[in-house]
């Protein structure tokens, strides 16, 4: 029978770790979040460490190797990832492997993995106050690749244009993957120092999810050799109210216009608010159900795509929509309408339960895999919110359309951009 147990949560030196048993999964995943704030100067460092430490360690020289390693402990898998929640860049390292109870001699494989774990943190392939020179080199190349690949995608490129602009006097403008200027700047050895400043000074928080039992995990990763260091809470976003809209056009040689519309909800995860402004997104712009896609695309069949999103760690709201340049303004016109409709009450009972009915089960989807639990509960560990999965579903049956009325009247319309090739204008 599956069971999920109590969370277990302890500051130990300097990481914050959180357990979350249970019996549902065949492996354990062990996932390091390590979190800084979100500066220019850092983020395409922090974006060339995250794929440094997935690649090779001193240890371990080449990927070969290190995949040798890894394939060792059962086929266990090490990957990296980054990301931005507000002002603070984390980067992400997750250790996915067996439980050590289905396979021979498992008993020692948790502490196996975390001597691989203090290899990868602690023994990168460096020398001489220097990451090694061919590896940087490469990683290099792939985020040059990685960022020049946005412009070639016109939707991604007109969602990074929106967030330059709309958020251009804060540093949520800067992307998780950096900035592809600053990268020929930075050496190997300027990599290395930053390196151990990441070592020294992040915020860090482990998350064990899995049939593990905290009595075996806390010698563990009591032995990892961090600095001890306060837990620096999350920076608080302010509420910003935008003076006036900001109309930006660009052109490229395109076929498809892309306009994009940002909103300032100033609703942020684990608010009281946070749960009936996902419901209005649902019924905005989130399902295929919802007002914008079907007024906008199926009736008035002015977009190939139309929909929208809420960022639940600053606190916006961005509608997205591809449209032929020529239908520019009828398009904004209905979209503008659809959001009033909103604010004025106009959808049914039955709209709001069908959109409670799909969030819901988009909700489970979601955390049915143990990295769902674990982003669920960092949230909730970030906002120091108690928007755990029972509570969430829970929240969203009670939701009602006066709560919904009330989310979607906070939306304040920031900016407007659109890309398109300008053969109308001239």
């Amino acid at each position: 029978m599956t069971t999920q147990k109590q969370e277990y949560k302890e500051q130990v030196g300097a990481i914050q770790l959180t357990l979350i048993p249970s019996d549902k999964y065949k492996s354990n995943k062990i996932v390091f979040k390590f979190r800084a704030p979100l500066t220019r100067e850092t983020s395409t460092k922090r974006s060339l460490i995250a794929a440094l430490i997935e690649t090779n360690t001193k240890k371990y020289p080449t990927q070969t190797a290190f995949r040798k390693e890894l394939a060792s402990l059962y086929g266990a898998n090490f990957y990296t990832s980054v990301d931005k929640k507000g002002n603070e860049h984390i980067i992400t390292a997750v250790l996915d492997m067996v439980d050590g109870q289905f396979v021979p001699e498992g008993d020692t494989l948790l502490k196996q993995a975390f001597e691989l774990i203090q290899e990868i943190l602690f023994n990168p392939n460096a020398e001489n106050g220097s990451f090694n020179e061919t590896t940087v080199a490469r990683e290099k190349e792939n985020l040059e690749q990685r960022l020049e690949s946005v412009y070639d995608d016109k939707i991604r490129y007109a969602n990074k244009r929106l967030t330059e602009i709309m958020f251009a006097d804060e540093n949520y403008k800067y992307g998780a993957f950096g900035v592809l200027k600053d990268i020929p700047t930075i050496s190997a050895t300027d990599l290395y120092e930053y390196y151990q400043q990441f070592l020294v000074e992040d915020t860090i928080d482990l998350f064990i999810c899995g049939d593990v039992k905290k009595e075996d995990v806390l010698p563990l990763v009591k032995a990892l050799p961090f600095a001890d260091r306060e837990y620096r809470d999350l920076d608080i976003i302010p509420p910003v109210h935008p003076k006036k809209v900001n109309t930006v056009k660009e052109t490229q040689p395109i076929n498809q216009g892309k306009l994009v519309l940002g909103y300032r909800t100033n609703i942020l995860f684990g608010e009281e608010a946070y749960v009936p402004l996902q419901v209005a997104n649902g019924l905005l712009g989130g399902f295929a159900n919802s007002k914008i896609f079907i007024n906008v695309r199926e009736k008035a069949s002015l977009a190939y795509y139309a929909n929208s999103r809420i960022d639940s760690f600053h606190g916006f709201m961005i509608i997205s929509a591809g449209i032929d340049e020529k239908n520019y303004d009828q398009a904004l016109a209905i979209i503008k309408e659809q959001v009033t409709a909103m604010q004025t009450g106009d959808f049914t009972e039955d709209e709001l339960s069908q959109t409670k009915a799909m969030l819901t089960n988009q909700l489970l989807e979601a955390n049915d895999q143990a990295q769902g639990l674990i982003e669920l509960t960092y949230n909730n560990t970030l906002k120091k919110a108690n928007l755990d999965l029972p509570n969430w579903l829970k929240r969203i049956s009670e939701v009602t359309k006066e709560e919904v009325v009330a989310a979607v009247q906070s939306l304040e319309l920031d900016t407007i951009y659109f890309l398109s090739k300008g053969a109308e204008s001239e």
